[in-house]
């Protein structure tokens, strides 16, 4: 039982970091992916989560999110599109992961606006309320699907993906606030 609980408590931690639409592809196709040396380490928000990135294979990250209540490990690639750089996030399986459970739980990537600077980065999550409002209004314009407790899952191929990104990348209300970290001096 305590099994379940933490990993429910996980998956309670990426909801909470994103607030965003989950998408059953990926934001990107390789020949997107960059890889930015700065985004390396170890960032804080003021309201306290920290984010680490370290480097996974050769263009990649692994980001480890903490909260006040769990830790929560991701997959990240940086995408550049038109100019805009983007992560795109892909959930690990939690430690000690039930297993019945896990066979129940449909894993999709998150993405966020980031500018990386050399002391802060700032990472703005596309919004799963506005999104639900276009939705409504039909103006979403991509392929997704709505669950039982209102939530979008977007279903699009990567290529319509990209496509709405490039649309609504300067869009707030699309991408919401973005939520600003300070880098961590090593040690912290």
């Amino acid at each position: 039982m305590r099994s379940i609980k933490n990993i429910c408590v996980v998956f309670g931690a990426a909801l909470i970091l994103t607030g965003c639409a989950p998408s059953l592809h990926p934001f990107y196709d390789e020949k997107d992916v960059v890889f930015n040396g700065a985004l390396l380490g170890s960032w804080i928000s003021g309201s306290g989560e920290k984010l680490t990135f370290t480097k996974s294979g050769e263009d990649h990250y692994d980001l480890l999110y903490v909260d006040e209540d769990a830790p929560a490990r991701f997959e990240a690639r940086l995408v550049e599109l038109d100019g805009v750089t983007f992560l795109d996030l892909y959930p690990h399986n939690p430690d000690n992961a039930n297993g019945l459970f896990m066979a129940n739980i449909v894993k999709g990537h998150m993405l966020g606006r980031v500018v990386i600077g050399e002391k802060s980065l700032s990472i703005a999550l596309m919004d799963d309320n506005r999104l639900r409002d276009l939705s409504d209004r039909r103006e979403l314009g991509l392929a997704h699907e709505r669950i039982a407790d209102g939530s979008i899952v977007l279903t699009a191929p990567t290529s319509e993906l990209q496509a709405f990104v490039l649309r609504t990348a300067n869009d707030e209300e699309v991408f919401g606030a973005a939520e600003i970290f300070r880098r961590l001096k090593p040690g912290n």
